[in-house]
Order: C-alpha cells, then sequence, then structure tokens
C-alpha cells in the first residue's frame, strides 16, 4: 500500500511539472513575429520588446507592436472621414483599426517596400497641427506636411497589438 502511495505522490507532482515544461518548450519554440510578416489582418509594421508575462509558474513570450493594413482604403479621403472611416473599419475580421498617429506613419514611410501597395502621394495622419490641419506624410520624399483636414489624401489604417 505505501507503494501505491508514492508512486500515485509521484505521478500528482510529475503530470503537472511535465506539462508545464512541454508547454514552455511549445511556447518558447514557436517563431517570434518579424518585421513585414502578415498577421492579424495586415503587415507587421515594427515591433516592440518581448514580454515575458507569468501564467501560473511558466513565463509565456508576448509579443506587441503595429500592424499596417494590406492595402490603402480605396478612394482619397478628407481628415474627418478618413478618421471616421478607419475607427468604424471591420478588416480581416479585426474591428480596432485607427488613423496612424504621425510618428506610426513615418513607420509605415520607411518600411513602405517591405510593406507594398503605397502611392507617391500624402497619407494621413491622426496628428493636428492647428484646429483646422493635421499632419501628413508624402510617401514619395518622406516630408511631414500641413494640409487642411477638408483636403482628400491616402488613408492606410493600422491596429496595435
Amino acid at each position: 500500500m505505501p507503494a501505491k502511495n508514492s508512486i500515485l505522490r509521484f505521478l500528482q507532482i510529475f503530470f503537472p511539472c511535465a506539462l508545464a515544461v512541454m508547454a514552455a518548450f511549445v511556447l518558447f519554440a514557436a517563431e517570434p513575429l518579424k518585421y513585414g510578416d502578415n498577421y492579424e489582418g495586415g503587415r507587421v509594421v515594427y515591433l516592440l520588446p518581448i514580454d515575458k508575462m507569468e501564467r501560473g509558474r511558466v513565463p509565456v513570450p508576448v509579443q506587441h507592436g503595429v500592424i499596417a493594413a494590406i492595402s490603402d482604403l480605396p478612394a482619397t479621403l478628407t481628415w474627418f472621414d478618413a478618421k471616421a472611416t478607419c475607427d468604424s473599419l471591420t478588416l480581416k475580421g479585426f474591428t480596432d483599426w485607427t488613423l496612424p498617429a504621425k510618428e506610426d506613419l513615418n513607420r509605415l514611410f520607411i518600411s513602405k517596400e517591405v510593406l507594398g501597395g503605397f502611392q507617391n502621394e500624402e497619407y494621413w495622419s491622426s496628428s493636428s497641427s492647428e484646429p483646422d490641419n493635421a499632419m501628413s506624410q508624402n510617401f514619395f520624399d518622406g516630408k511631414e506636411n500641413i494640409h487642411s483636414r477638408g483636403e482628400r489624401l491616402r488613408v492606410r489604417p493600422i491596429r496595435k497589438f
């Protein structure tokens, strides 16, 4: 009887530990995302350093960053329409798309060759410069500009993960 209790006790300790080790191996062996990867409805623009969240006793790597839509919205839009369209957009099953801030828009410009599909034109950012104007970026030369919010420019939505 004592041997049976010892075996049961061993199994009670061993199996949860073995499962935790296997789970950690699977999670850590999974290939991390890379810049330009297709992921969650778009392409990875940039990644933040990997966090490790504690779930039970096993550290789990968690990646965060920004994803750009695969293509521009189909028409040029005023700033107000661009913001409203991005805020209400459902794309590839995701509903948290936004108009990029000027810093994010600059990252899109820097990554335009990898992401693809950009025109050599002005793109809206969500960043305001004055009450009636907003910031944009020219995807030909990278210069940031100020435009009246009533002008029609290109839009590439982003989402954070």
